[in-house]
């Protein structure tokens, strides 16, 4: 009876701590997951087109920033800017302006209506996510992946961990996700664990001759590196 009671313990224990561990930590970016297909509203989509595309020639020159090469690079729900409100976030690359360059434009909106619109110039946008809320004080986080190729043929991703600090978007910091060269390509896996100082995890990948990926060495933490160059500007 004693060994019966003593399994039973032992299950329930094993069970809290993976139920607790899998809600206290949240996966970032993984490369052997693809990423799920983007769906907008389309009165959302519509509102954008509408109120924000037409001011974007007041930024950007249209010789510099031509109109109707915009691609929709996310659509996010959660907590942004205020504990308990349910709010969207669409980002937009507007334009590319370069190797690896590119204008891109952040929306926030609540109960249908646009609240804010930001801008910045940047690097390739690709995808936004939200990050439910890493650091515990209330309000949502969320990261935006930027990538492109370099010179000599090398180029890679990276993320940056934003957060709505006074109403405007604040780099907490970034994170390498892919590099690759001529000779070496590898992406990394990365977790978090929520806290008031979270504490970010990482695997790396290789990719082999046959294109798979292979797990290299164990899984570490890391610190997320200071934001360098332009940020998200307020619009409106």
């Amino acid at each position: 009876m004693k060994n019966i009671n003593f399994l039973l313990s032992l299950i329930f224990v094993l069970t809290f701590v993976i139920f607790n561990f899998g809600q206290n930590t949240f996966v970032i970016t993984d490369p052997l997951k693809d990423e799920s297909k983007l769906e907008i509203d389309s009165g959302i989509e519509n509102l954008i087109k509408k109120q924000v595309f037409p001011t974007v020639k007041n930024h950007w020159k249209e010789d510099y920033c031509p109109s109707g090469s915009e691609e929709l690079a996310g659509v996010v729900r959660g907590t942004f800017t205020k504990s308990g409100s349910t709010q969207t976030l669409v980002l937009y690359q507007y334009c590319q302006t370069g190797n690896g360059l590119g204008n891109n434009i952040l929306v926030l909106l609540e109960d249908g209506k646009i609240i804010k619109t930001f801008g910045e110039e940047s690097g390739w946008a690709i995808t936004l996510k939200q990050l439910p809320d890493i650091n515990q004080n209330g309000i949502d986080e969320f990261s935006i992946t930027y990538g492109g190729g370099m010179h000599q043929g090398q180029g890679g991703t990276g993320i940056d961990i934003l957060e709505f600090v006074n109403g405007k978007p604040k780099v907490l910091g970034w994170l390498q996700e892919s590099a690759y060269t001529e000779d070496d390509e590898y992406s990394y896996k990365v977790w978090v664990k929520k806290g008031k100082i979270p504490v970010f995890y990482r695997e790396k990948y290789v990719t082999g001759s046959n294109d798979k990926l292979r797990k290299v060495g164990k899984a570490t933490t890391f610190k997320l590196k200071k934001m360098e160059g332009e940020e998200f500007k307020i619009w409106k």
